[in-house]
């Protein structure tokens, strides 16, 4: 049943960007990035601009003599704190304690009643300031996000849906009515406000143990120990207490007082799954970034398709959207794009090609079979934001991103929902191995959401290539090369004897998902089978005899090319290479692994193959796998001419070899009633293409509730 609500007001809603803001989709949660006012978390900071002993104004010992309905009995030094804050918000941080209030307005009257229907002292209505600046949108560096600062666990323990579609802790009047229960249970906990707010800043499970510890049952007697509690939980009863005096003496402390009716009334109206919010929108002739304000819970411009939800509107539009949503067909679609399946295309492809994860995409597309058949058309919803969407690449595209190559700079992941060590590991282009000793992890276990992670070797812009020497430019002209069933980047440059980053490079492309079949590719420079000039400087270099392999390897779950190419002492592109031009691992594919040209710690100092007299000789590589870029001659001249034979490796080094495998652990599992492919992929953390091999599965209709399927881990 629809109740009428006070409208809240946002920040500034984003504005699409012109050109490619049709055809965006969503690919991170950059509508969860970290964006919370420093003064409202980083409290080493506030202390550290804090102007102690200043002389109150007679405006300030009135508002600091002010009583509410919580009594905080303070010794000399406690109240001195408070002071202190006190002139700290209402002097030094004046201009965002405004923005605060007026941002407040819409959401107080509310605030206030459910307090009220909860027996809630009415002082609390000043915690959203401390925790967000009342800011519907905030997420703090630790991940607690909305009005309220919910961290996600804890939202979820009070009724919040915090996922892919939604974030409930943004929904200013289901988190109002979550964080009235929390308090509650807090205070039933402690039966005191001082220790029950330091539990919601801290956790109720920190301050019990802390109490434990300690044999204290006074909050400031715990608080002047710095052992026992971080500096905010310290300060944050006075920080309150500060902020509220401010609030109960707004025209005392010369700040415009509070517009108890601010904002027009709104209603709520049931959407089923999988609503076209954009499209309600439309139809009730709101600009998108007006509905969001009224529904900042949303993630995407469609509702998630298995939950009925309720979308605020203006009571004016409500038969509108009752209309809309009696009849959505009569519309046309708009929170949803359309991508049509190639021959061979997965719903994991797809998925990693558009970064809607394969359950979701799966959920949004429930009517679809399993197997996509070519031309098949397949929904991919729109993010509410629209930040840091990129185009899907199916063909030319103006705003294709810029190709990125690894540089040795390390960066930072944030950990999202459905991450694991090897999707972040294959997202970034680096080993499981060497991502797991970057983070100090012994084994790939389960990742925390919202934490970060150290990432070896961060993307980077990639450098313009080269102009070739007139002489080569003529020798070696270009080639184009169109894209069939099963090819890849490596496999593609291997015909050729180009690199893959030139070929992205010379494309546009950053990534294997920009890869689609019967696109057309510009391959760069010599093409050594296509063009002529390619065997023609070959032909003016010795030419060795080819490698023979030495040895061979069966892929394990987790492996990756680069890695088994370090382990053995080779180049990636070797490996490659003797194996045809393949580049994509399954588990139990077996490699041929060529002769090895040198120790692997000679590897990256070892020259190329000499070039004819006077060309200069190319750069080291510096990092593993990706060679620097070398002089315009002797570079054409190195990738004509194929690597030396060298010496099969011995027994000793083999016996190495398998002790630095990882020993992979497997389990078994039973398939359930409903269960899919994706899911269970997804509940295990790995590759739906993996599970099918470890099992001899054809298809992904072909699970049966009852059979047991063998998961493996790292």
């Amino acid at each position: 049943m629809g109740r009428y609500l006070l409208l809240f007001v946002l920040l500034p809603a984003f504005l699409l960007s012109a050109g490619c803001a049709d055809k965006q989709y969503d690919k991170s949660n950059a509508d969860m990035k970290a964006n919370l006012e420093p003064e409202l978390w980083d409290t080493s900071q506030i202390l550290k601009n804090l102007q102690r002993g200043r002389p109150l104004t007679e405006q300030e010992k009135k508002a600091l003599a002010s009583r509410g309905a919580i009594q905080f009995d303070l010794d000399v030094k406690e109240n001195e704190e408070v002071q202190v804050f006190l002139q700290y918000f209402s002097i030094d941080k004046r201009g965002s304690m405004d923005t605060w209030l007026r941002r407040a307005e819409p959401h107080l009257p509310y605030v206030r009643a459910v307090l009220a229907s909860y027996n809630l002292p009415p002082d609390l209505i000043a915690l959203p300031f401390i925790e967000s600046g009342y800011n519907t949108m905030a997420y703090s560096p630790v991940g607690a996000g909305g009005m309220w600062q919910f961290m996600p666990y804890t939202g979820r323990r009070f009724g919040l849906t915090v996922d892919w579609w939604v974030d409930e802790r943004r929904d200013p009047y289901k988190s109002t009515v979550a964080a009235a229960k929390y308090l509650t249970k807090l205070y039933q906990m402690f039966g005191d406000w001082n220790l029950a707010l330091a539990a919601y800043n801290a956790g109720e499970g920190k301050i019990s143990r802390v109490m434990a510890a300690s044999g204290q049952c006074d909050f400031f007697d715990i608080a002047k120990d710095p052992k026992l509690l971080k500096e905010e939980t310290r300060h944050y009863v006075p920080k309150f207490l500060a902020v509220l005096k401010i609030f109960q003496n707004l025209e005392t402390l010369g700040f415009k007082k509070v517009n108890w009716q601010a904002g027009p009334n709104l209603k709520e109206v049931p959407a089923p799954g999988g609503t076209d919010l954009a499209a309600l929108a439309q139809a009730c002739n709101m600009p998108w970034e007006q509905f969001r304000e009224y529904n900042p819970g949303f993630r995407r411009q469609i509702s998630p398709p298995d939950m009925t939800v309720n979308v605020y509107v203006p009571v004016a539009k409500e038969q509108v959207a009752l209309a809309f949503l009696q009849n959505p067909g009569n519309y046309p679609s708009s929170g949803a794009q359309t991508l049509t399946a190639q021959a061979g295309d997965t719903w994991w492809a797809i998925a990693r090609r558009t970064g809607m994860p394969v359950a979701e995409l799966r959920q949004l597309n429930a009517s679809l079979p399993e197997t996509l058949p070519p031309g098949q058309t397949v929904r991919v919803a729109l993010s509410a934001s629209g930040a840091d969407n990129s185009a899907l690449a199916e063909g030319p595209d103006a705003c294709a991103p810029k190709p990125v190559v690894a540089s040795s700079k390390p960066i930072k992941h944030r950990v999202s929902k459905g991450d694991s060590v090897d999707s972040v590991a294959r997202k970034y282009g680096v080993s499981t191995k060497d991502l797991l000793a970057a983070n100090k992890m012994k084994h790939a276990g389960r990742l925390t959401l919202g934490s970060w992670i150290v990432v070896p070797g961060a993307p980077v812009p990639a450098a313009p290539a080269a102009k070739p020497a007139p002489a080569l430019a003529e020798a070696a002209p270009s080639a184009t090369h169109t894209v069939a069933k099963g090819e890849t980047f490596g496999s593609i440059a291997a015909k050729y004897g180009v690199s893959p980053q030139e070929l992205m490079a010379a494309n546009n492309m950053r990534s294997a998902k920009d890869l689609l079949v019967g696109k057309r590719l510009t391959v760069p420079g010599k093409a050594a089978k296509a063009a002529p000039a390619a065997p023609q400087l070959a032909a003016a270099l010795p030419q060795p005899a080819p490698a023979p392999a030495s040895a061979s390897y069966t892929v394990k779950a987790g492996d990756t090319l680069h890695a088994i190419a370090r382990a053995n002492g080779l180049d990636p592109k070797q490996v490659v290479a003797a194996n045809g031009g393949k580049d994509k691992l399954r588990p139990g594919d077996k490699l041929a692994l060529p002769g090895k040209t040198a120790a692997p710690a000679q590897i990256a100092a070892a020259p190329q193959t000499p070039t004819a007299k006077g060309a200069p000789q190319p750069v080291a590589a510096k990092t593993f796998g990706q060679p620097a870029p070398a002089p315009a001659a002797s570079k054409a001249f190195a990738q004509a001419a194929p690597q030396p034979t060298a010496a099969a490796p011995t027994a000793k080094q083999q016996a190495t070899e398998k002790q630095t495998k990882p020993a992979g652990k497997s389990v078994n599992y039973k398939v359930g009633p409903g269960d899919t492919l994706w899911g269970i992929a997804k509940k295990f953390n790995v590759d739906p293409s993996s599970l099918m091999a470890w099992n001899n599965i054809k298809s992904g209709g072909a699970l049966q509730a009852g059979s047991q399927l063998t998961i493996h881990s790292q």
